[in-house]
């Protein structure tokens, strides 16, 4: 058998094994050499996964007269396709919260309430390797878009805790989110 040949195929033995080892971990979540999260490009082209009204981390009731904000989750698209495809999260998924202003006041008047100005944004990324001390979850908070880093919250820390004894699904909360709650046979 010439050189050649052998070469071409041993590639395509070793392709499908390669592609996927590299689908077990996403490396779409990128850091700065001072180890702070990157803010992600191309954040339209996320997946939207859930939504809640009124979510605010505090113990205050529900005023719908003024509900707070809107939160809206997204899934960065490849960890989406991952898990739609082998119902778990591969290493390195990230989901994205954005709370908005809740608008009682829109152009045209509708009833209820639409996304108001961007408040914040949350990432969790999923990394066991990475956030050991954080079971595998890391936070990471960005005060406005124009933020471009942002530092790993420390565990232990309340969303880990929340996260693990609430989420119903590897510590995120799959049970919110139709499409991944359908496809786990969470109920609702």
């Amino acid at each position: 058998m010439s050189m050649l040949r052998f070469s071409v195929l041993a590639c395509s033995l070793l392709l499908p094994f390669t592609a996927v080892h590299a689908q077990d971990n996403l490396n779409v979540a990128r850091y700065s050499t001072a180890n702070e999260l990157l803010y992600p490009a191309s954040l339209d082209t996320w997946i939207q996964t859930g939504a809640s009204i009124g979510g605010e981390y505090n113990d205050k009731p529900f005023d719908p007269q003024h509900p707070g904000t809107i939160g809206v989750v997204q899934m960065e698209p490849n960890a989406y396709h991952y898990f739609m495809e082998h119902k778990s999260y591969a290493e390195g998924t990230m989901f994205l919260l954005s709370f908005y202003q809740a608008e009682g006041k829109s152009d045209p008047q509708l009833p209820g309430f639409v996304q108001g100005a961007l408040v914040s944004q949350e990432i969790h990324v999923l990394d066991k390797s990475r956030f050991s001390q954080g079971q595998g979850h890391g936070f990471f908070i960005f005060r406005t878009p124009q933020q471009e880093t942002a530092s790993e919250i420390p565990s232990p820390n309340p969303c880990v805790t929340c996260h693990m004894e609430h989420g119903k699904f590897n510590g995120t909360f799959a049970q919110f989110y139709p499409a991944l709650r359908a496809k786990l046979g969470l109920g609702k």
